[in-house]
């Protein structure tokens, strides 16, 4: 069965007969009653009967008329969709991205301009830690993604795009009373309540806070664990304890939550566009996008 089939004989239930679907159609009469009975033959049953000069649908044959149109219908809007898609003008991306990446920066930056650019074409945006998005990216399930380098980004696997690069900074109770509202002494982080990542969430994020420290003499006093910093900097503003966190928090400090750099601290975070090597139109339309200078 072929679609041409459904379309002459959908002609000739809408227009009353064999000569007028032909007409419609633009095709020679003996050329429609073939199809319809090569039809009639791989159904196995009839769809028309002769009623003077003309035909009538058997009931079968309304039934499948009405399914017939629903098909066509359909594959009609496929057809568009997918022209759509092919020219620019329309379809869907899945964007993974960082929460606490979006508040400000070149992320929020690229969204804006591409849904601008392009409005027609739907971003379907998941906010997921960075692990979880390359791992995505690999089983297929994002486009492109926004990331911090992880252990499991492999070159080659995917295309890497640097776009900037962040630090830790330590996240405090703002009740906490350092003595000053500059840079922190190394000293002055010892014996701290602290909580911080579990390993199994970033490991090699983990291990750079841990050797960072540990260069500064900094044994930290481990109070809680969470899978992410929302939970963290939640638990920090209820006083539970203090964290490092990612700078880019301070673009929107939540409350009861000060903010203050460690001298000597540093474990450097790169922020980075990801997407798989071969893109697809609509996925390079947004590329372009998020690497225009």
């Amino acid at each position: 069965m072929e679609l041409r089939h459904l379309r002459y004989f959908v002609a000739i239930a809408d227009h009353g007969g064999v000569r007028s679907a032909a007409e419609r159609l633009n095709v020679a009469q003996p050329a429609v009653s073939r199809q319809i009975k090569d039809l009639e033959v791989e159904l196995g049953f009839d769809l028309l009967r002769r009623q003077g000069r003309g035909v009538v649908l058997t009931d079968a044959g309304k039934v499948f008329a009405e399914e017939a149109r629903v098909i066509l219908g359909r594959t009609a809007d496929a057809v568009e969709k997918a022209q759509r898609v092919a020219k620019g003008l329309g379809g869907r991306l899945k964007i993974g991205l960082l929460e606490n990446a979006s508040w400000a920066g070149h992320l929020p930056r690229a969204l804006n301009r591409f849904a601008r650019a392009y409005p027609d074409i739907q971003l379907e945006v998941t906010p997921l830690p960075s692990v979880a998005q390359i791992e995505a990216l690999h089983d297929g399930l994002l486009d492109a993604g926004f990331v911090y380098r992880q252990d499991n980004l492999v070159n080659g696997k995917l295309a890497v795009h640097p776009l900037a690069t962040d630090d830790v900074v330590l996240a405090a109770p703002v009740d906490m009373d350092f003595g000053h509202g500059g840079a922190l002494d190394p000293a002055q982080m010892r014996g701290l309540p602290m909580v911080r990542f579990r390993r199994e969430a970033a490991p090699a994020y983990f291990d750079r806070q841990v050797a960072a420290m540990t260069a500064l003499g900094i044994e930290p006093l481990t109070v809680q664990l969470a899978d992410n910093e929302t939970t963290i900097l939640s638990l920090v503003s209820a006083g539970v304890g203090c964290a490092l966190v990612n700078s880019a928090n301070m673009e929107r400090p939540p409350r009861g939550v000060q903010f203050r750099k460690v001298k000597g601290l540093s474990v450097p975070l790169e922020f980075v566009f990801v997407h798989r090597q071969n893109p697809g139109s609509l996925t390079s339309l947004f590329i372009d996008t998020v690497l225009a200078k």
